[in-house]
């Protein structure tokens, strides 16, 4: 027993300090993405119109889309030097400083900031990073081109009180910051 325990704590403790002593490899710097989405369900406002008008609410799902969409902010990606991690974090765009400043005013509950996400790389080459990001809900992809400089965000979700599913597919423009030159 006492055995197992201590592998299980040499396991642990090379997990963490691999995890630890990796370093950024790059950073990337996107501008906001834009996109389109495509949603497959019956909508809030489908079933809200039904309710209004005393019609029976709809059941069958139909695709709806694709509509113009994109994310609210800038997303920042590091990459750490063992190329398995990525770190995703947003940052609010001026025009939605001054909304929340609004809102505020107006007395309306406040959001908190989006944390940091952990994500995972499962491709590496100089020409094409891919990543990962696993919620409960939906499910990111990264493909980033750093010769190109663009990226490519998709994100697929599932909205649990109105049983529908979302694809928004989205591009930006990044700026690639290496760690050492490539």
């Amino acid at each position: 027993m006492k055995l197992k325990v201590f592998g299980f704590c040499v396991v642990l403790a090379s997990l963490l300090s691999t995890r630890a002593i990796a370093e950024p490899l790059v950073t990337i710097s996107c501008d906001k993405p834009e996109g389109f989405n495509i949603v497959y369900g019956v909508s809030l406002t489908e079933r809200f119109n039904a309710s209004q008008n005393n019609q029976q609410r709809p059941t069958e799902p139909s695709l709806k889309g694709p509509t113009k969409d994109g994310y609210s902010g800038k997303p920042t990606f590091v990459i750490d030097s063992n190329k398995k991690n990525m770190t995703i974090g947003w940052t609010k765009l001026p025009e939605d400083v001054e909304l929340k400043k609004q809102a505020k005013e107006a007395g309306l509950p406040q959001l908190p900031p989006v944390p940091a996400a952990d994500g995972v790389v499962v491709q590496f080459s100089k020409e094409h990073i891919s990543a990962v990001q696993v919620d409960p809900w939906s499910i990111m992809t990264f493909s980033f081109f750093p010769t190109l400089g663009t990226a490519f965000i998709s994100q697929q979700i599932i909205q649990l009180a109105s049983k529908n599913t979302v694809q928004l597919a989205s591009f930006a423009h990044c700026e690639f910051l290496w760690a050492t030159p490539q």
